[in-house]
């Protein structure tokens, strides 16, 4: 007798079993409201060299930012669990390692961050005094020469 291994006959389909998509879950932090109606700012990511790299989402809730929450997406829909209020400038000094260092003098924001000399206007003029700041960005990864607006940890010296 003659054994061979199975083989597949010609003209024969293999079926690929698709697994079923688990859900995804990440932690993200609202940081502001976008542009329309339940769309936010959202960093996944701590600051990094002074830049803190922000998406825009849309996010099933109407809570005032800043929050943290954990985002929950399925193939039925999105959720968001473990909601709780943040202080944004609790959180920029978690991550002080990583902020600009400097002071923002008549617009002009003059700093140090990662071992670089920055110099970058300021369009917020509420800011003034020396300051630990991160900038929020959506596209690339470079502290921009204008920044609109400035996540800012004012230092008081007393």
């Amino acid at each position: 007798m003659n054994q061979r291994s199975p083989r597949r006959e010609k003209g024969e389909l293999r079926l690929a079993l698709k697994k079923p998509a688990e859900p995804m879950a990440m932690d993200i932090i609202a940081v502001m409201r976008g542009p329309g109606p339940g769309l936010y700012y959202v960093a996944t990511s701590p600051p990094h060299c002074g830049v803190l790299k922000l998406r825009l989402a849309e996010l099933p809730t109407n809570l005032e930012p800043p929050f943290r929450a954990t985002y929950l997406k399925t193939r039925h829909g999105t959720a968001l669990i473990n909601i709780t209020r943040i202080d944004l400038d609790q959180f920029l000094l978690d991550h002080y390692e990583h902020l600009i260092e400097g002071e923002v003098e008549a617009g002009v924001l003059r700093g140090v961050v990662c071992n670089k000399e920055i110099t970058a206007k300021v369009l917020d003029k509420s800011i003034t005094g020396p300051v630990l700041a991160a900038v929020p960005v959506t596209k690339g990864r470079k502290i921009p020469h204008i920044i609109p607006t400035l996540l800012a940890y004012k230092l008081q010296i007393t």
